[in-house]
């Protein structure tokens, strides 16, 4: 007997939580891998299901008779030889799938397009189909690309079989957030119903349990079991005082469609549909309960939940042996080194090969060069690193490239060792990439590992810091912040601090407005400012157009919120230059230095406001004189300058505010160039030559004890960044140049000044930095320094 878990479904892994995790409070595994953790760790147990509908249920005390009815994780199918078969996504590759924990060698796998497929196979051919399917699930943990599904016909079948073309592979401008939009369909749900208890409806926790308890019993799935009815009786938790409540409550059918609705945006998805017309999209989902989605999606095949029979198809096919899917291959590629040339060896020579699922496939690794289909491993050496790629592409793990590590255990060192790399191959099962010595003498373990770089014992020296170690450096901080993000326990209160701001920005724009509310909106704000304020911003340096599930989930909810309403805040406020008690000057501090940190995430709530009339906004702010509010302007100008023309409106400053030691503006020059600025634009909103001589001449003209620690190191920091263009111009700061002239001249009339920044260095300073740079001796370990400013 095998049992179906379906690793795509965000809903399966919401229910789950609520059955086995401890406390109610406990977070749904926000990730496909996260929850097959959930299911490593549960899938084996049973468990009773919860009295959550009442319709059906007797109004008297009964005794039941019979035998308790306990329920499986998964869905059981009443045949089939693995025990465990898992939904997978349609864009996880061979490469990953050998090289991870996701399944075991008993396993077996069906990518998700092949599962909606068979599982309303009747549905589908209902219609008429005469172009290659595209399923769009919107139940899964997210939709970033789409995978189209051609049908063919195969000897030992009477079904039409699907082929996963994966060559034509469809990247969504708009990542859809399938998690977001059922946590927001459960919120705004849970607001409607506590609309019968207004004083539980302005307790934020108690709307926040209320969503979270909806999330995990997935009402709308109970909504579906009640077909043709107006209403259902529905057990509700409420929290209140810490106490937990139960509590029935009519649910009416029509007003779920209504909020459903209103939170999907319908448009965007038959947007896709129109782009790409060529094919035939189908929508999965759970809120395809109400017959007038097809309104809404015209040009969609739409599914409906009671009409499955994958179990059906499962039975026919270990009886007939037919294939449920058949994939492209992947092209597998190793570099190795031939006649000291590297050279690319294929694992496969034919070119859009295609793999039926249950059909065995070897596939070896060959040298067309040498005709061979070995690879030697020299005399005395015991391991060998190959370069991998996949599809032409690097191979990556965590966004870091990977060498084939291949080491020969318990070797002697006598002679050469020929090895034949090879990948077993049966699509729906286990694939297992592997090496083996030709003459059996040793025993051969292989891993991946982070990609070599080439040794070199000449120590390499610099006179600036490379542009692509600036670019190498951003890709990698953004990785790990997305890492850390990931791995933090809060993330989900983050998301809702965001819907408290949008909420509370609701009742300052409302026409009952009460002065409680501006305490209301900050208390939100302070809050998530909070949380993203730390060593470094939790936000910073994130690249934004990154796949991941944590940045797109963000991104949806800055969009849903409307939060741009917090630059007109700043906006409307700076430029009226009307007088402002304490609390609108709190209000407008906190604004400004939240809608900083959010630095990239910045593009989503309009930040090119913020630069417009601004001299007049930076007057203004100055004449606060609250907190600090000036400088915090001016990082936050910083560090939403995210593109060349937002950086263009914060140059052209450059002449009004490089010398004045009481602004910020240097911090955030600096700190442009450091996270955002592209060295290989060429950019013209950059004098970078005028400002670097007018900079030097600035600190030739004071006795070095008179300027300000902070523009010190601000000055220094902007003038090593501003180096950089000499990738691009060999006389910026030549030899025998004034510029060059005057930079020896600066490092001398600081000689004994000791200019430290902690986040470079707690014993070098930056004049000393400065002064290797400019005569051409930094190394490689001060570049990496110098990177972290």
């Amino acid at each position: 007997m095998t049992t179906l878990f379906n690793l795509e479904s965000y809903i399966d892994a919401c229910q789950y939580t609520r059955i086995f995790q401890n406390s109610p409070e406990q977070s749904i595994p926000d990730s496909r891998e996260k929850y097959k953790a959930l299911l490593d760790k549960y899938s084996e147990n049973r468990y009773l299901s919860a009295p959550i509908i009442n319709n059906n249920r007797s109004s008297k005390l009964t005794i039941n008779s019979s035998a308790l009815n306990y329920l499986s994780v998964g869905n059981e199918l009443t045949t089939g030889e693995q025990k465990h078969l898992f939904v997978i996504s349609d864009t996880l590759d061979l490469m990953t799938l050998s090289n991870s924990n996701i399944l075991g060698r008993g396993d077996g796998y069906l990518y998700s397009s092949a599962y909606h497929y068979w599982n309303h196979y009747t549905e589908i051919h209902q219609h008429q189909i005469t172009k290659p399917l595209i399923f769009l699930d919107l139940d899964n943990f997210g939709i970033s690309n789409l995978i189209p599904v051609r049908l063919t016909q195969t000897e030992n079948s009477y079904y039409q079989i699907p082929i996963l073309d994966t060559k034509n592979k469809i990247l969504l401008d708009n990542i859809f957030d399938c998690q977001a939009i059922y946590k927001n369909i459960c919120y705004a749900v849970s607001q409607s119903l506590l609309n019968q208890f207004p004083p539980l409806l302005t307790n934020v926790e108690t709307v926040y349990h209320l969503s979270n308890y909806l999330q995990k019993i997935n009402f709308l799935q109970l909504i579906q079991s009640c077909e043709n009815q107006e209403s259902v009786d529905l057990i509700i938790e409420i929290k209140r005082e810490n106490q937990i409540l139960y509590k029935q409550i009519n649910l009416i059918i029509s007003d779920i469609s209504n909020i459903v609705f209103e939170q999907i945006n319908f448009t965007d998805l038959q947007k896709i549909a129109n782009q790409y017309s060529q094919y035939q999209f189908v929508l999965v989902s759970q809120y395809n309960f109400s017959k007038n989605i097809n309104t809404h999606l015209p040009n969609f095949i739409i599914l409906y939940q009671n009409n499955q029979q994958f179990p059906q198809i499962w039975r026919e096919k270990n009886n007939l042996n037919f294939p449920l899917f058949a994939i492209y291959l992947d092209e597998i590629e190793f570099a190795v080194a031939i006649f000291d040339k590297i050279e690319w060896i294929k694992l496969s020579d034919e070119k859009d090969f295609i793999s039926y699922e249950g059909k065995p496939t070897l596939l070896i690794g060959a040298i067309p060069s040498l005709n061979q289909d070995f690879v030697r491993i020299t005399q005395g050496r015991s391991n060998a690193n190959l370069p991998i790629r996949v599809n032409g592409k690097d191979y990556c793990i965590n966004g870091v490239p990977q060498d084939y590590k291949i080491q020969i255990e318990n070797y002697q060192g006598s002679d050469e060792t020929l090895v034949k790399i090879q990948f077993n191959l049966q699509p729906g099962s286990f694939p297992e990439l592997k090496v083996r010595d030709l003459k059996d003498n040793y025993k051969i373990k292989t891993s991946f590992i982070n990609r070599q770089q080439t040794d070199n014992s000449t120590q390499k020296y610099y006179s600036h810091i490379l542009p692509e170690q600036i670019t190498a450096n951003r890709q990698q901080r953004s990785l790990d912040q997305i890492q850390r993000l990931e791995r933090r326990s809060g993330f989900q209160e983050l998301i809702n601090n965001l819907t408290e701001i949008a909420s509370g920005l609701n009742k300052i724009t409302s026409q009952n407005f009460q002065k409680n509310n501006y305490h209301v909106l900050n208390t939100s704000i302070k809050r998530f400012k909070s949380k993203i304020h730390q060593q470094p911003d939790l936000l910073q340096f994130i690249d934004i157009s990154s796949n991941e599930l944590v940045v797109n989930k963000l991104i949806a909810n800055l969009n849903q919120g409307n939060l741009s309403r917090l630059v007109d805040i700043v906006y409307n406020t700076l430029i009226s230059n009307q007088p402002l008690n304490n609390q609108k000057k709190d209000l407008l501090v906190d604004t400004i230095i939240l809608i900083g940190k959010l630095y990239q995430f910045s593009e989503y709530i309009l930040s090119d406001r913020l630069f417009s009339q601004l001299q007049l906004q930076l007057n203004n702010a100055d004449k606060v004189r609250y907190r600090n509010l000036y400088n915090e302007y001016w990082q936050c100008l910083a560090r939403i300058a995210i593109n060349e023309e937002l950086q263009g409106k914060y140059f052209s400053l450059f002449d009004s505010q490089y010398s004045l030691q009481k602004s910020q503006y240097l911090w955030g020059y600096g700190r442009i160039l450091l996270w955002y600025y592209n060295f290989n634009s060429f950019s013209s909103c950059l004098n970078y030559q005028e400002h670097f001589m007018k900079i030097i001449n600035y600190l030739l003209t004071k006795q070095y004890r008179t300027f300000s620690d902070g523009y010190k190191q601000n000055a220094f920091l902007s003038l090593i960044y501003l180096l950089t263009f000499r990738a691009h111009n060999s006389d910026f700061c030549g030899k025998n140049s004034r510029e060059f002239i005057l930079a020896k001249q600066v490092v001398e009339h600081f000689q004994h000044d000791k200019i430290i920044l902690n986040t470079i260095s707690r014993k070098k300073s930056l004049n000393q930095y400065f002064q290797e740079m400019i005569e051409g001796t930094s190394t490689a370990e001060e570049i990496a320094n110098l990177l972290q400013g």
